[in-house]
């Protein structure tokens, strides 16, 4: 019975690695003509969240600024290669920077390619131009998760259930009533800390399929519903206990043996829930 338990809730409560995605470089075409484009770049946002695009755009030549007599160009596509989202910005603001405001409405869990285009012509002397693309991703944190984090995950988590293991373990082996109540509820509380962490951890670092954090999610409502009946079930048990005991008490105080005592104080359980 102990090793089926485990064996459930290691197959129920596995926890699966959330693989990083390997940073995205911006790609640009090499050239000694024209202009170098540099936006300010994340390689991760937050799901639901507004986010300004910013650009710099240098003279490759000579790597002067180029604020005057430009337009640049924003255009969004999601994993798909749909077009998400576009806009132009030919003003300047904040000295340097040509700008695109795009609404988190457009960010919703996935991979996003940003692809950036500048045009500058001065009295139609010249035109010059340059592009760069860029891929980035978007979660619920808006973060990218690194090694380091989910060696810490992984630790956590291991230790929890080693509490969870050695409690259910507990349950089994100790005879005293009352201590394996304690390990009884100890073990029920874990289980919801650790459904609780994998329910978050998985859901915000995903960036794709996240049926893995529903079914955390699931199995945490599941286990936080149950404290209900496990509370009215707890009070009951106390009570049986403690009326079974001091009614057995009392059968030893007034001469009886203890095998005979036991037996009629267990013959009385109905008369307790009935008041008798």
């Amino acid at each position: 019975m102990y090793k089926k338990l485990m064996i459930l809730i290691f197959g129920l409560l596995l926890i699966s690695c959330v693989s990083a995605v390997p940073p995205f470089l911006p790609t640009s075409p090499a050239s000694t003509i024209g202009l170098s484009v540099e936006p300010t770049l994340n390689n991760y946002l937050r799901t639901g969240e507004d986010y300004e695009f910013e650009v710099h755009v240098f003279n490759i030549t000579d790597g002067m600024p180029i604020t005057l007599y430009t337009t640049c160009y924003l255009h969004l596509y999601n994993e798909t290669g749909k077009h998400q989202w576009e806009d132009e910005d030919d003003t300047v603001s904040h000295m340097f920077d040509y700008s695109f405001d795009v609404d988190g409405g457009n960010f919703s869990r996935g991979c996003y390619e940003a692809k950036f285009q500048c045009n500058s012509s001065s009295q139609a002397t010249f035109i010059l131009g340059g592009a760069l693309s860029h891929i980035f991703c978007v979660n619920d944190y808006g973060l990218e998760l690194i090694e380091a984090e989910q060696s810490m995950f992984n630790g956590g988590m291991m230790i929890l259930f080693v509490f969870l293991i050695a409690s259910i373990y507990g349950c089994f082996k100790l005879e005293h009533y009352i201590g394996k109540f304690i390990l009884y509820w100890i073990s029920h509380l874990l289980v919801i800390l650790i459904t609780f962490s994998a329910w978050q951890f998985t859901e915000g670092f995903a960036v794709g399929y996240i049926g893995l954090a529903g079914i955390y999610r699931i199995l945490f409502m599941f286990f936080i519903i149950a404290v209900i009946p496990m509370m009215i079930s707890s009070g009951a048990w106390i009570f049986y206990i403690h009326a079974f005991n001091e009614h057995f008490q009392k059968l030893l105080d007034k001469g009886e043996d203890p095998e005979t005592a036991f037996k009629m104080a267990n013959k009385k359980r109905g008369g307790w829930m009935n008041g008798k």
